[in-house]
């Protein structure tokens, strides 16, 4: 993984998000950032115990309050 810079994304906090629009969740173990598998668009996320699926467009707007490049 080369060096990319990984946002936090307000809301979704062991989430993370690069400048690509692509989604990092923290290892469980290691802690190291692991790439979320996306399908369609959307990926599933972990929010109060219940999982759930988010748009990455929404995500990547919440982190850099912009629209997702094409």
């Amino acid at each position: 993984m080369e060096n990319k810079t990984l946002k936090y994304i307000p809301g979704y906090y062991p989430y993370r998000i690069d400048e690509d629009g692509k989604v990092f969740a923290s290892h469980p173990i290691t802690g190291f950032p692991v790439l979320v598998k996306e399908n369609k668009g959307m990926v599933s996320v972990r929010q109060e115990y219940r999982k759930k699926k988010v748009k990455v467009s929404e995500l990547y707007r919440r982190a850099f309050n912009k629209l997702l490049p094409e």
